[in-house]
């Protein structure tokens, strides 16, 4: 990160700050910049989204899978007439 000219807190976890190489985009609650060096504020939005986009995505996924297993698993011990 090169150095900080202006930095705004946009929520109690969000902070956008303008630095000498870009617009860095902080997130305290996943402890990460969720955009690094964007030429744009918009651009490190852009990115934001996108990180978030690809998270859900992966994390529903991995959902999806669990229930699977889980369903599998519980369906051992229920006797046909139960279902």
């Amino acid at each position: 990160m090169g150095k900080v000219l202006n930095s705004t807190k946009l929520t109690e976890t969000l902070t956008l700050s303008e630095c000498s190489d870009g617009f860095w985009l902080y997130d305290n609650t996943r402890g990460m910049n969720l955009s690094m060096r964007a030429k744009t504020p918009q651009d490190a939005f852009v990115e934001c989204i996108s990180y978030y986009q690809t998270r859900l995505t992966e994390v529903e996924s991995e959902h999806r899978k669990l229930t699977a297993k889980v369903d599998a698993f519980v369906s051992q011990f229920v006797e046909a007439d139960d279902a």
